[in-house]
C-alpha cells in the first residue's frame, strides 16, 4: 500500500512538472521593443530628369528587437524636418529586406508626395517603423536627415467609365501637374451613365475602384458620381481619396435668353463646355457656378478673366463652346 501511495505522488509530480513546461513553453511575451538603425549612401538628393532611370540613395537597416523571433513589419517614413512626423509619406518593405535602392523616379516620387519646393533643397527626415502586431506599439528607429530637392513631373491617370463607353484606351484623364499623387479633371456624366473607376494607365491593370467613405481600393467595385453634370473630381493616391464638386459654366448677357438676370448653363464633354442657343445682338460673357468671382470676357476668339463683353452682331441660332484650359471659345453660327 505504502509503495502505491509513493508511485501515485511520483506520477502526480512528473504530470504536474509536465503540465509546468508545456505552460513554460507557450508563454512568450514580447517586450517593448527596441527601434532598428536606418543609415544612407548619401545625404543629398538633388534630382532632375536626367537621374530618372539612375540608383540615387541606397537605405540600409536593421530589424528592431520585440525580445524574440518575429516577423517585423517595416515601413519607411518620410516627414518635412520639424514637423514631428505627424505628416508622413510611408513606403512598406518587403519581409526581410535589409537594404532598399531607389531610382530617380521612384524617390523623385516619395518627395513629390511631400509637397516639397522645387527651387531650393528641404530638410527631409527618414526613419523606420517597426511593428509586429496590433497588441504591440510601433518602435521606431534613429533619424535621417537628407537634404533632398524633386522636380516636376506631369502626370496623369485616367477615368474610364459608362459617360464613355468603359473604354480606358479613349477615357478622359486627371492630371497632376507635378507628380505629387493628387490628381485633378473634370468629367462630364450623363443621365444613367454615373459609374466609373479610375486606372494608373490606358489599361485596366490596378484600377481604382469604391472602398466606401470617400476611399478608393484596387479591390473596390465601381465608383459612382453624385449626379448628372459636371464634375471637379480630386482624386489623391496617397491616402487612397476621392472627392466630388459640382461646377458649370454659363453665359449670361443681353445677347442671351435669360439677358443678364440668369445664366444659359452649358455642358462639359472632352475638355470643353458649350451650348447650342439663339442669340441676339448684344453683348455676353461666360461665368462660373452662376456667380460673377469666375468670369471670362474677350474678343477674336481668345477669352480673358474678367474681359471685356463679347459682342454678337448678327441675331441667329449659334454653338458657343469655351475651353477653359486654353482659355480659348468660339460662336459657331447653325
Amino acid at each position: 500500500m505504502k509503495s502505491f501511495i509513493i508511485k501515485a505522488v511520483a506520477l502526480g509530480l512528473m504530470t504536474m512538472g509536465l503540465w509546468s513546461c508545456k505552460k513554460d513553453e507557450t508563454k512568450i511575451i514580447a517586450t517593448s521593443g527596441k527601434g532598428g538603425t536606418i543609415t544612407a549612401s548619401v545625404a543629398t538628393v538633388a534630382l532632375d530628369k536626367s537621374m530618372l532611370n539612375s540608383n540615387v540613395i541606397t537605405l540600409n537597416f536593421s530589424n528592431a528587437d520585440f525580445g524574440y523571433q518575429a516577423a517585423v513589419s517595416n515601413t519607411l517614413q518620410l516627414a518635412i524636418k520639424g514637423k514631428n512626423f505627424q505628416t508622413t509619406k510611408d513606403f512598406v518593405l518587403p519581409a526581410n529586406v535589409v537594404s532598399k535602392t531607389f531610382n530617380g523616379l521612384d524617390f523623385n516620387n516619395l518627395l513629390l508626395s511631400l509637397n516639397l519646393p522645387f527651387t531650393e533643397a528641404t530638410a527631409v527626415e527618414v526613419r523606420l517603423k517597426s511593428v509586429i502586431s496590433n497588441a504591440v506599439a510601433p518602435v521606431y528607429s534613429n533619424v535621417l536627415t537628407l537634404n533632398a530637392k524633386p522636380f516636376p513631373l506631369t502626370a496623369w491617370i485616367y477615368v474610364p467609365g459608362a459617360y464613355q463607353g468603359w473604354s480606358p484606351e479613349t477615357a478622359d484623364s486627371l492630371v497632376s501637374l507635378t507628380g505629387n499623387g493628387i490628381y485633378t479633371g473634370i468629367i462630364g456624366f450623363t443621365e444613367g451613365n454615373l459609374a466609373f473607376k479610375i486606372t494608373p494607365a490606358k489599361k485596366w491593370d490596378g484600377a481604382y475602384g469604391d472602398a466606401g467613405t470617400g476611399k478608393l481600393s484596387t479591390t473596390g467595385g465601381d465608383l459612382k458620381a453624385p449626379g448628372v453634370g459636371a464634375y471637379l473630381i480630386v482624386a489623391d493616391l496617397n491616402a487612397n481619396t476621392i472627392t466630388y464638386t459640382k461646377i458649370v459654366y454659363g453665359i449670361i448677357g443681353d445677347a442671351t435668353a435669360k439677358g443678364w438676370d440668369g445664366d444659359t448653363d452649358m455642358t462639359y464633354a472632352k475638355g470643353a463646355w458649350s451650348v447650342s442657343t439663339n442669340l441676339s445682338v448684344g453683348a455676353m460673357k461666360f461665368r462660373k457656378d452662376h456667380a460673377w468671382e469666375v468670369n471670362y470676357g474677350g474678343s477674336g476668339g481668345n477669352a480673358e478673366a474678367g474681359g471685356a463683353d463679347i459682342k454678337i452682331t448678327t441675331a441667329g441660332s449659334y454653338t458657343v463652346t469655351l475651353n477653359t484650359n486654353t482659355l480659348k471659345y468660339t460662336i459657331v453660327k447653325n
